[in-house]
């Protein structure tokens, strides 16, 4: 079967910037030779597994196959196969709305899938919130890639999350809440888990390991600011004290990606929270975005992501498996739904 949708991204800052122009070289090889030597620079560099690759090898190899493309734009195609060949299965390339990555991801087809879930997707679905059954905060958080976002915007973002949460919270006798992530394919999880202060509050969210799975970095939330190794990466403006004890259930399925596993892994070891629905996508490790020439931006994986254990692992595992079951359209016959409500009833 085809596989149908793109997992994205979780873009956590840029590390390299510098301006180029086609116009300033003279042909399509030079802009192939300039493109490569930049990406192969920062691959070797920062790559997760750079120690493993014989870059003498692939270097040559990928320049050769690339300049036998006739225009620019053809030659980053020859990167699918580079990400392939070093086994790179969460790197990414951008160019404008064009995106390549590896076909070593996981493959899902439709029928891995409910109908529910499908027809969701098909509605490309924006960030939502509501009431359940009067007492049951409902939070749906889809994929928010937000590639060239500024800083501002991306503050915006997380505001629009955390106001949200708060103007229900403060309106409704509310008994917890209920994180809905199974449509979150990836994006920027800063955004996400900034958004979500008010439920997280001062706390570690995750810790980063390098190749050797020592902890590299943390990141972490400090009165509504999420940063990475003390670097701010978004903040909200709070206006009140947080709820850090109210049951929380996180909904994910697989199609629960990257950033939406992030979200998971910064959660999970909160008191009074549970996982509920399917093992996620397994996309667990932590990409960066860096600028390269001719307006290209490459998601290059740099650590092992994991919540306050610093135990890797590939997958979100829930606590409750619930497999295949999806109702948006009434989310009370949801059996994840209910399944949620149920464990904030018992913490009462």
């Amino acid at each position: 079967m085809k596989r149908f949708f793109s997992v994205v991204i979780i873009t956590i800052s840029v590390f390299y910037s510098k301006s180029y122009s086609q116009e300033k070289v003279e042909s399509v090889q030079d802009s192939i030779n300039i493109f490569y030597d930049h990406f192969f620079e920062q691959l070797e560099a920062n790559y997760l597994y750079r120690k493993n690759v014989n870059w003498s090898e692939i270097k040559p190899y990928v320049k050769k196959e690339a300049l036998k493309k006739g225009t620019f734009e053809e030659s980053l195609e020859v990167c699918a196969k580079l990400f392939d060949t070093i086994k790179g299965d969460h790197l990414l390339l951008f160019l404008e709305k064009k995106m390549y990555q590896s076909s070593l991801k996981r493959q899902i087809t439709k029928e891995d899938l409910h109908s529910s879930l499908l027809a969701k997707y098909s509605e490309e679905p924006k960030f939502d919130i509501k009431v359940i059954n009067d007492h049951y905060g409902y939070v749906f958080i889809p994929g928010m890639l937000l590639l060239n976002a500024t800083e501002k915007e991306l503050n915006e973002r997380s505001q629009e999350i955390y106001d949200a949460i708060l103007k229900v919270d403060t309106s409704n006798k509310i008994k917890g809440w209920i994180i809905d992530l199974r449509l979150n394919i990836g994006g920027n999880s800063n955004v996400m888990l900034a958004g979500l202060y008010h439920l997280i509050g001062d706390n570690t969210v995750s810790l980063y390991l390098d190749a050797d799975r020592n902890v590299k970095n943390r990141s972490g939330l400090d009165n509504g600011i999420y940063y990475e190794d003390q670097k701010i990466q978004a903040q909200v403006k709070i206006t009140t004290k947080p709820k850090t004890e109210i049951p929380v259930a996180l909904i994910t399925g697989v199609m629960t990606a990257s950033a939406g596993e992030f979200v998971a892994l910064g959660i999970r070891r909160r008191k009074n929270t549970v996982i509920i629905g399917e093992e996620s996508y397994g996309l667990t490790t932590a990409n960066d975005l860096f600028e390269l020439p001719f307006k290209t931006k490459a998601a290059i994986t740099l650590s092992y992501a994991t919540d306050k254990s610093a135990t890797f692992t590939k997958t979100i595992k829930p606590e409750i498996e619930i497999i295949k079951e999806a109702n948006f359209q009434d989310l009370t016959k949801d059996k994840n739904v209910i399944e949620a409500i149920n464990f904030i009833d018992t913490r009462q």
